[in-house]
């Protein structure tokens, strides 16, 4: 499966403590998530509102959307959404 960023934004999801954020694939959306922690593990700093959770996002997409993929590619199903935590988006093969 080819994937490619989605046109659709990044939303912030404090329900479910995440980033929602998207792919195109070859046929469909995938949906993937990120969560809040993992997003603090990058820079070992607590997040603190919405704007800086969804700037420290964006700051490391490359590197969380790696993580995704990695994931995706790894066996991960594109049924439901892909959820990264810490360990995924931290560890060193995200990179």
């Amino acid at each position: 499966m080819t994937l490619h960023h989605s046109a659709k934004p990044p939303e912030d999801l404090a329900d479910r403590k995440a980033i929602r954020f998207f792919f195109r694939g070859d046929k469909d959306i995938v949906e993937c998530l990120v969560s809040y922690e993992a997003l603090e593990r990058l820079e070992n700093a607590e997040l603190v509102s919405r704007s800086d959770r969804l700037a420290r996002f964006e700051q490391h997409r490359p590197r969380i959307e790696a993580a995704a993929l990695h994931k995706i590619e790894s066996g991960g199903t594109t049924e439901g959404p892909i959820s990264l935590d810490a360990q995924d988006v931290v560890s060193g093969s995200a990179v």
